[in-house]
C-alpha cells in the first residue's frame, strides 16, 4: 500500500459513500514518460479483495463485461499500457463488486497548449463528484498542433469560451474550430504591460505579488456581466463538453474555474488546490530568459506563478463586500439557488 505517498496537487481524492460504513477511497491516475498509465489507490480502512479496472474513452460509458485488469486491492496500484482507443482514457475502479469510482488524468498532455486540465473528479460538500470530461480549463489554443486538435475533436468538445480581449483574439486567433464559440473578454489582467518595468527593475518581487492580488480582485469586481454570461453558457446542456481558456490559463481562466467550483459547493481548499496546479514555465514564454539577472528572473517567475495568498485575498474581499460567496452569486451574478441546482444536475454524478 502507499500510505506514505503524498500525492501531487494533480492527484484526485475520491470519496465513495454508499452507506455509513462505506470506505474512503483515494485514487490517482498518472502518465509516465514512456506512455504507461499508473492507477494508484488507497482505502481507509484497508480493504481486502479484488479491484477490477475498466477503461473507456468516455467517462460515462464503460463496458462492464470486460475489465482490462483485475488486481488485489492491497497491491495499491496497476500499470496500464497506453490504449489505442483514446488519447485521454478514463478508468473505472470497482472494489469487491460493491464500490466504484472513475478516475483519469487531471493534467492532459498537449503539444502546443499549456495548462490544459479536466475540472472533473472533485467532490462537493455533500460528497457529490463532478463529472469527468465536461469542463476543461486551458491556456491559449492559438498554438494547438495537429495532434492537439485531434485530441480536442476526439474529446467531443462542443464549446469554447474565450476570456481574452478582442485584441488578443484578433492577434492570436484560436485554431480549434468548435461548433460554438463564446467571446467573453474579461476586463483586467495584462501581464505584458509590466514586463518592461520588471526588466528595468522598476517593479520588484513584492510589487508583483501585490499586483497579482489586485488583478484577481479587479477581475471579480468588474466583470459581473461576463460572469453572468459564463454561467448562462454553463447552464445550457447542449454546450457540453466545454473548454474555458484565456492567454495563460492562470488568471482569467483560474477565476472562472474557481467560481464554477464554488458554485458547485466544492471546498475552498480543493478550489485552492486546483488554482495552484499551474504548469506554466515562464522560460517557455520569455525569449532568452536565462540571460536576465537572478533577481529579475525571480520577479518574472512570480508574475507567471499562482500564489495562495492571491486567491485567498480575492475571496475574502468578496465575502467582506457581500457577506458570503453565496450572496455574491445571488446578488451580483444572478445565480439563484434554482440555477445552481440545475448546474449541479448537469455537472455532478447522481
Amino acid at each position: 500500500m502507499f500510505k506514505n505517498i503524498v500525492f501531487s496537487l494533480a492527484s484526485l481524492s475520491l470519496f465513495v459513500h454508499c452507506t455509513s460504513e462505506s470506505p474512503q477511497i483515494n485514487a490517482v491516475c498518472e502518465l509516465t514518460s514512456n506512455g504507461t498509465y499508473i492507477v494508484k489507490w488507497e482505502t481507509f480502512p484497508p480493504m481486502e479483495g479484488k479491484v477490477r479496472i475498466y477503461e473507456s474513452s468516455q467517462p460515462d460509458s464503460f463496458n462492464m463485461n470486460v475489465p482490462v485488469f483485475e488486481e488485489d486491492i492491497q497491491t495499491g496500484y496497476k500499470q496500464i499500457l497506453s490504449s489505442p482507443i483514446s488519447m485521454h482514457p478514463y478508468f473505472k475502479l470497482v472494489f469487491n463488486k460493491q464500490y466504484s469510482i472513475v478516475t483519469s488524468l487531471r493534467v492532459i498532455p498537449m503539444q502546443g497548449i499549456f495548462n490544459f486540465r479536466d475540472l472533473g473528479g472533485y467532490f462537493t460538500h455533500s460528497n457529490k463528484q463532478i463529472k469527468w470530461g465536461k469542463v476543461y480549463r486551458s491556456g491559449s489554443l492559438t498554438m494547438a498542433t495537429k495532434r492537439d486538435m485531434e485530441t480536442l475533436y476526439k474529446m467531443g468538445i462542443e464549446t469554447v469560451i474565450d476570456l481574452r480581449t478582442e485584441k488578443e483574439s484578433f492577434s492570436f486567433p484560436n485554431k480549434f474550430k468548435a461548433p460554438r464559440v463564446y467571446n467573453l473578454p474579461l476586463r483586467g489582467n495584462r501581464h505584458d504591460i509590466f514586463f518592461d518595468e520588471i526588466l528595468s527593475r522598476k517593479m520588484n518581487l513584492p510589487e508583483v505579488l501585490v499586483y497579482n492580488h489586485e488583478v484577481f480582485s479587479f477581475l471579480l469586481e468588474n466583470n459581473s456581466d461576463y460572469f453572468i454570461k459564463l454561467f448562462d453558457v454553463l447552464l445550457d446542456e447542449k454546450n457540453y463538453p466545454i473548454v474555458i481558456f484565456c492567454s495563460l490559463g492562470k488568471d482569467r481562466t483560474a477565476i472562472a474555474a474557481a467560481l464554477l467550483l464554488a458554485a458547485l459547493d466544492v471546498d475552498e481548499d480543493v478550489i485552492m488546490e486546483d488554482y495552484l496546479n499551474n504548469s506554466i514555465n515562464y522560460k517557455s514564454l520569455v525569449q532568452n530568459a536565462d540571460i536576465y539577472p537572478e533577481e529579475v528572473q525571480k520577479t518574472i517567475t512570480a508574475l507567471y506563478s499562482s500564489h495562495k495568498e492571491t486567491l485567498n485575498y480575492s475571496f475574502e474581499r468578496v465575502k467582506s463586500n457581500y457577506g458570503s460567496l453565496d450572496n455574491y452569486f445571488e446578488k451580483e451574478l444572478n445565480l439563484t439557488h434554482r440555477k445552481r441546482e440545475k448546474l449541479k444536475s448537469l455537472l455532478l454524478y447522481p
